[in-house]
């Protein structure tokens, strides 16, 4: 992962507790960020005491230079962004999945109602019969 990435999600990970602790972020908010950050740091292969390194780094910065309401706000807003960006993703899965199902049934409903030639050949006491 580039060095940029562990302190752009560290910082973002700072800054949510940072938020909670000044009551610019409420709990569920801040459990949502933090999930997403967890799922972006996931996305790469990591060294955790790198990693562990620069969320400490943050935490430092951002003691020495507190966070404001707006960044605190836009932290919030970019979280529901993702989770809005998720469900509308979810759901447009969800609606794919449906409509793949419905045309397969009305595909089955069409091949059940075409007309079938059925032939029938009786050979001693077994009959066979084939439909078409």
């Amino acid at each position: 992962m580039p060095l940029a990435t562990y302190h752009d999600i560290s910082y973002r990970d700072a800054s949510v507790d940072q938020c909670v602790a000044l009551g610019f972020t409420d709990y569920q908010m801040a459990a949502a960020a933090k999930n997403f950050n967890a799922q972006d740091l996931n996305n790469w292969s990591y060294d955790p005491s790198l990693y562990q390194t620069a969320h400490a780094e943050s935490v430092k910065q951002i003691s020495v230079q507190p966070l404001k309401k707006a960044d605190c706000d836009r932290l919030n807003i970019a979280t529901t962004q993702r989770q809005l960006s998720n469900q509308q993703a979810y759901q447009q899965q969800l609606l794919a999945a449906q409509q793949q199902q419905a045309m397969s049934q009305s595909m089955m409903a069409m091949e059940n109602a075409r007309p079938r030639t059925t032939y029938c050949h009786k050979s001693g006491n077994n009959t066979v019969c084939n439909s078409y």
